[in-house]
């Protein structure tokens, strides 16, 4: 079974925050529906998919040898 928005997470959509990181007040990422939500379970409450909690990039990282 395949994971698919139904617009649910419209109801759990996270502000905007100016000069900062949405995951470092604790709002979590829904690949699926490519929306970000406040809210604190670990799973999206409209398509079931686990949610992101940490960003894909490393800011800040001295990592100079990614190949």
């Amino acid at each position: 079974m395949g994971y698919c928005c139904k617009g649910i997470c419209e109801d759990f959509k996270g502000k905007k925050v100016p000069n900062g990181s949405r995951y470092e007040i604790g709002q979590k990422r829904c690949s699926m529906c490519s929306m970000f939500l406040a809210i604190e379970s670990l799973r999206c409450p409209c398509c079931g998919a686990i949610l992101r909690t940490k960003s894909r990039t490393k800011k800040g990282s001295n990592n100079q040898n990614r190949w």
